[in-house]
Order: C-alpha cells, then structure tokens, then sequence
C-alpha cells in the first residue's frame, strides 16, 4: 500500500521512534525482531493489504486499521479511489500480483525484545 497511501509510513517515521533506538533505550541484551505477515493473518490491519487489496474500499476493513483511521478523509478518498481503479483495470495486478503468490511477507513490523 506504500504507494498508495505513503503519508502512513511518513507519518509512522515522524511519531515513532525507530526499533533500534527503543533497543538502545531499554539496554542490555536485547534483539529487533522481523515480523513478517503471513498471507492468512486474521487481523485486518493495514499490514495484511498486500495480500488483499480488495480490502481498502471496504469500509469495514479500512476502519479495522490505525493507517487510515490516522488519515485525513481527502487522502482516504484518494487512495480508495486509485486502489479501487487499479484493481478494476488489473493494473495493481500486473504491479503488484506476484505479491499474492507469497505465503509471508515483511511489511515493516518489527518486534523488540528485551530479557
């Protein structure tokens, strides 16, 4: 959905501090995880949409997610719009498509532990 909806991940960037340096501040021994997404994940969250665009004009589905609950209604709009259009033409797919031949993918979360 990065290219979609890219204000998420801008915005993620500026209100959260980065895994490493909430490592850095719990101290000791500790590890930064990847938490990659399987294609089956029964949360809706706007991390499982690379497996199921279809998701985003559902109402239901984009509500059931912080990224777009965090939006403004225009850039909602927009993306729904576009996401909408390409998946009617079958661009996303000719994009996106081999995405849905994957089992896991990482999209971004991380898990930090600290012992």
């Amino acid at each position: 959905m990065a290219e979609y909806l890219s204000e998420v991940a801008a915005l993620d960037r500026r209100i959260f501090p980065a895994p490493e340096q909430l490592a850095e501040w719990l101290g000791g021994d500790n590890s930064v995880e990847v938490l990659p997404i399987h294609r089956d994940c029964r949360d809706w969250m706007l991390g499982t949409f690379w497996v199921h665009p279809e998701r985003v004009p559902n109402p239901e589905a984009r509500a059931a997610t912080s990224g777009f609950a965090r939006m403004d209604q225009q850039i909602v709009d927009r993306v729904v719009r576009e996401v909408s259009r390409d998946l009617k033409s079958g661009v996303w797919d000719q994009r996106h498509g081999q995405l849905r031949q994957l089992q896991e993918f990482d999209a971004g979360l991380r898990l930090v532990v600290a012992n």
